[in-house]
């Protein structure tokens, strides 16, 4: 974490917040007691000087202690309702900002020590609600914090809210001081969706979100648990809930429309139910790529206004930001559908983020960990997809030239064009059908197929649309053929039904072979009917689910096949969100589970306690042979757990705990276990 000299004595420079048990440390610097000791547990140093610090020298801090009481019950007293001239006061008669109906000014405490805030003006405006409701709204930790109202002769609404240093995101982009990358604009992209999930819940509507209306409280270019933003000026809309227009309208912030970023709706009709959260998440795709866009004005090469208004009511979209892959712009056009009800909500936008930035921080990671002392890095399969090449034919080590791309397939010739004749080689041995946008349609055409081959042993079909009927197909076709060896179904749309559907595939069933073979003897014709409608896969030994969102549920059913499985040695389960209740399911099955010898699970969040059933099953496997948890917010305890499983492990060779939030302690007692365990000796100075 990033952490600056704090020049607000009455907020901690670590989060940004009010102290509620301030401390101090050899550093002479205060902070707060639980962030100060989770800093020097990772740490040992000092967040401000750097310099060597211990959790033994911090002392209690009386005096802030009582100055952030005294703050709060004379705030409390007053009913949140503070008198310009006698609590409060401007700093400059210049605003910090000012735009048509809303100024800020900086503002100071008269007589008494408050936390650094600012004077918000809304010109023509009333409150709706008592103050103590709009202090209860600023409790989100991404939401700038409002002390309350002040009084005044001006005929305007005045808040007083928390002092943002470092100001507004649009003009920390615009001035090139903060040149984020990808995974750090998805970090302040996720802070300010959980703010607006909170504000949805409270039935509320922002009407303008814009990166001008983000402030940061730190920022870093490259790490993204070093970036605080807060998402401020809500409700000031037309259709606002908590405040209301007075006098002119003209006036006020709350009759002007934020044009370049409404939703089309608004633009064609400004009625008060056409602001809704789908509004909202229409200006969150503009603000993301406002963001991306290194805070470039949205249809910045337009000068008119009404020209602006046709093309987005015409359903116009902005261009692909440079900063933006494929996947995430995706995303921010799925949140300018012409259609509201097609638009993601905020707690679906989450979701999606929060998967590719799993996604991010592992791949990522995979480059900065090869040095890692304390971990191998092992996020990338043994067997690399080359996106370049189609298939490996058995007879070439070359890319096979394709003579003729015409096949009596009129399915391929229509769906698989250049692609037909290699799907129906009867002689390939590995098939790559990465990123063809297949869905379930022209999966079951090749599951068809699939099911008569004799020769492929590995089929390549990441990032695709399946979706549950083409994996039902795809698990049919498993059943019956009897040479793959490896199939990569990763980053598609299985979830937990297409993964019972895999499940089932090669998982065995004791009572059913006993009963085939019972009828082998008595009746070898429904022998063969029975064994037939009841095949499982027998050949397969490399699964890939990676990015499938198969959760709990759909790890139950991959566990429980692992149970009966006799042949799969490699499984891939990344960024599933499967927690710590899928991770019992997987822990309890590899005590069972006799042949898997490498388990890919990071990104899958199973926390502590998830840690502790994949340690205690440690204890009991006796083949698993590399393990990966990176990114699954494991913290000390975890840690814990998992080095006393290696003492007692005598299989394990490769583990990687990249990512994770373990302090250098219990990374040194997990380093010990690894000096015990003999099956680490050939890797030890990996270690050391």
């Amino acid at each position: 974490m990033f952490v600056t000299s704090n020049t607000d004595t009455l907020k901690c420079p670590i989060t940004c917040e009010l102290f509620r048990e301030p401390a101090t440390g050899q550093d002479g610097h205060t902070y707060e007691r639980d962030a100060i000791i989770a800093w020097l547990q990772k740490n040992g140093t000092s967040p401000i000087t750097r310099e060597p610090m211990t959790i033994d020298s911090l002392r209690p801090n009386h005096v802030v202690k009582q100055l952030v009481d005294e703050f709060k019950s004379s705030s409390s007293q007053k009913h949140f309702l503070f008198k310009f001239g006698i609590d409060l006061r401007k700093v400059d008669r210049r605003p910090l900002f000012q735009a048509p109906g809303k100024t800020i000014y900086r503002a100071e405490w008269i007589s008494k020590p408050g936390p650094d805030v600012v004077l918000l003006k809304i010109e023509g405006a009333k409150a709706n609600r008592e103050a103590a409701y709009y202090v209860q709204l600023g409790s989100h930790p991404h939401i700038v914090h409002t002390y309350g109202m002040v009084e005044n002769d001006f005929n305007a609404l005045m808040l007083v809210q928390e002092y943002a240093t470092a100001g507004d995101l649009a003009e920390l982009l615009k001035e090139n001081e903060f040149q984020p990358s990808q995974v750090v604009l998805l970090e302040i992209f996720l802070q300010i969706i959980d703010a607006m999930i909170y504000l949805a819940n409270y039935g509320i509507v922002h009407g303008d979100l814009a990166c001008r209306n983000v402030l940061v409280f730190r920022f870093h270019n490259s790490n993204p648990q070093e970036n605080l933003v807060k998402l401020t000026d809500f409700g000031l809309t037309r259709a606002s809930t908590l405040y209301s227009v007075v006098g002119s309208t003209a006036s006020t912030t709350l009759v002007v429309v934020p044009l370049r970023y409404a939703v089309p709706e608004i633009l064609q009709s400004s009625g008060l139910s056409n602001y809704s959260e789908k509004s909202d998440v229409y200006s969150m795709g503009i603000l993301m790529w406002e963001a991306c866009s290194q805070g470039q004005l949205p249809y910045g090469s337009i000068d008119n206004d009404n020209e602006v208004r046709r093309l987005k009511i015409k359903g116009e979209i902005l261009g692909q930001p440079e900063k933006c892959d494929e996947k995430l712009w995706n995303i921010i056009v799925q949140c300018w559908h012409q259609q509201p009800d097609v638009r993601p909500t905020f707690k679906m936008l989450k979701e999606s983020l929060l998967e590719l930035q799993l996604r991010s921080i592992i791949s990522s990671n995979g480059v900065q960990n090869k040095s890692d002392t304390l971990i191998q890095n092992t996020t990338e399969s043994p067997v690399q997809a080359n996106t370049d090449t189609l298939v490996d034919h058995p007879l070439s080590n070359e890319t096979p030239s394709i003579k003729s791309t015409t096949i009596t397939c009129s399915f391929c010739n229509s769906h698989f064009p250049g692609l037909g004749i290699l799907i129906h080689d009867q002689t390939l041995i590995k098939l790559d059908l990465t990123e063809r946008n297949i869905d379930d349609n022209k999966v079951q055409h090749v599951a068809d197929i699939l099911q008569e081959n004799t020769t492929l042993v590995e089929l390549q079909l990441e990032g695709n649309r399946i979706g549950l009927k083409g994996t039902r197909h795809l698990a049919k076709a498993l059943r019956n053929n009897q040479t793959l060896i490896e199939l990569n179904i990763s980053d598609n749309q299985i979830g937990d039904v297409g993964t019972q559907y895999l499940a089932e595939a090669i998982r065995q069933n004791e009572e059913q072979n006993k009963l085939i073979d019972r009828l082998r003897q008595l009746a070898p014709q429904h022998a063969a009917y029975l064994s037939n409608a009841t095949r499982i896969n027998q050949t397969l030994t490399t699964l890939h689910l990676r990015w499938n969102q198969i959760g709990a549920t759909g790890a139950q059913h991959i566990a429980e096949a692992l149970t009966k499985n006799q042949t799969l040695t490699t499984l891939y389960l990344q960024g599933n969100l499967i927690g710590e209740t899928g991770a019992q399911h997987i822990a309890e099955a590899l005590t069972k589970n006799q042949t898997l010898t490498t388990l890919y699970f990071q990104g899958n969040l199973i926390g502590e306690t998830g840690a502790q059933h994949i340690a205690e099953a440690l204890v009991k496997n006796q083949t698993l042979a590399t393990l990966n948890l990176d990114g699954n917010k494991i913290t000390d305890t975890g840690a814990q757990h998992i080095a006393e499983a290696l003492t007692n492990n005598q299989t394990l060779t490769t583990m990687s705990l990249y990512g994770n939030q373990i302090s250098n302690t219990h990374a040194h007692h997990i380093t010990e276990a690894l000096r015990k365990n003999q099956t680490f000796k050939s890797n030890r100075k990996e270690y050391e």
